[in-house]
């Protein structure tokens, strides 16, 4: 991985982890989806509507179909997101949903676009990956589920399917279509807030309610999140999806420390040894052809 994508990445993932921490504190389900998606709307219309300018013959009938596609699994992520958030520690729901995402990427990206990951490329994402695991609490949550612990795996996992069904369908539409980045993720992101238009409009007393009680939530994930994904997209164009996907889940790592320190959710002893994995996974990948 060139050092230009594993920036983009890095960067990508700590801010990934900064919005979902605002996610976690607001917890405010579908209106709260409603209105940051909203915020990122309007934030990304005049740089939407520059792309689609220089970039519609982009636009096949295969890539309108990779947008819907993944639109849809967008809102489905972001709504089982909420759920764990507010059934569940974030300090279980995010690592465990980011881990798991990129251990289905990885095999997704080899069967749907055909990657070969190279030896180091290979020790590199088993490295990550079980440092993921070991980040998240999986093992400790398996061997002594109380019912909070074992409502965040359930939720963990189902957010990770997701991840990993829009990352392999993004990185086809990206990588083998060429679509660009910018013009990609705006027409998704215009998709799936009309996908939610319906809904959130029939109450908008909640949708008052969640500006009034969390708008520097909102305003933070409306930024925050549209920025981190387009940076991976753009790193996707620079590297293999194989390797970009474990990378990215840097923001795990951020994610176990956030609700540690700043959520008062516990750090058991096995994450200080994940981290050190998760160290070495990203500097093997970042090594590897």
């Amino acid at each position: 991985m060139n050092s230009v994508a594993l920036l983009l990445v890095v960067t990508g993932a700590v801010l990934h982890a900064l919005w979902n921490l605002c996610a976690k504190k607001a917890a405010g389900g579908l209106p709260f989806v409603w209105l940051y998606g909203a915020v990122s709307l309007v934030a990304a219309v005049p740089f939407g509507a520059l792309s689609w300018y220089t970039n519609t013959q982009q636009l096949t009938v295969q890539a309108w179909a990779a947008i819907t596609a993944s639109a849809l699994i967008h809102v489905v992520y972001s709504l089982v997101l909420q759920k764990g958030y507010r059934e569940s520690d974030f300090s279980i729901v995010y690592p465990l949903a980011r881990g798991t995402g990129p251990l289905f990427s990885v095999f997704g990206a080899m069967l749907v676009l055909g990657e070969a990951p190279s030896l180091l490329g290979w020790m590199g994402i088993l490295a990550v990956l079980t440092g993921i695991f070991l980040v998240s609490g999986i093992v400790h949550t398996l061997f002594a589920p109380p019912q909070k612990a074992r409502t965040g795996l359930f939720w963990g996992i189902m957010t990770g399917l997701c991840i990993a069904a829009y990352t392999v369908i993004d990185g086809w539409a990206i990588k083998a279509l060429g679509v660009t980045p910018v013009l990609y993720y705006f027409l998704g992101l215009a998709l799936r807030t009309a996908i939610l238009t319906p809904k959130a409009l029939g109450n908008p007393s909640s949708l008052r309610n969640q500006w009034r009680l969390n708008r520097r939530y909102i305003v933070a994930v409306g930024i925050l999140s549209p920025v981190a994904y387009t940076l991976v997209l753009f790193a996707m164009t620079m590297a293999p999806l194989s390797y970009v996907a474990p990378v990215r889940e840097l923001s795990m790592l951020l994610g176990a420390l956030f609700g540690a320190k700043l959520l008062l959710e516990a750090f058991i002893p096995s994450r200080v040894i994940g981290t050190t994995c998760i160290v070495a996974g990203v500097i093997m990948l970042a090594h590897a052809h």
